[in-house]
């Protein structure tokens, strides 16, 4: 697993799995999910992240 942030761009993508990319969905609350070829989670990105998370939650994002 890898995760990091873009303080600039405010995203949180956090990586789980290394099959080969299949393709994203986006959710309406601004979550991005990507599958493999075999139809299992492979990421999470988080769109305004620092929106999504607070407290002692968004520091640990912030500092990743």
């Amino acid at each position: 697993m890898e995760e990091w942030y873009n303080k600039e761009e405010d995203i949180l993508n956090i990586e789980l799995g290394s099959g080969e990319y299949w393709k994203s969905i986006e959710l309406p609350n601004g979550i991005i999910i990507d599958l493999d070829k075999k139809g299992k989670l492979k990421g999470i990105e988080i769109l305004k992240a620092s929106k999504i998370f607070s407290g002692d939650a968004r520091k640990v994002i912030e500092s990743a």
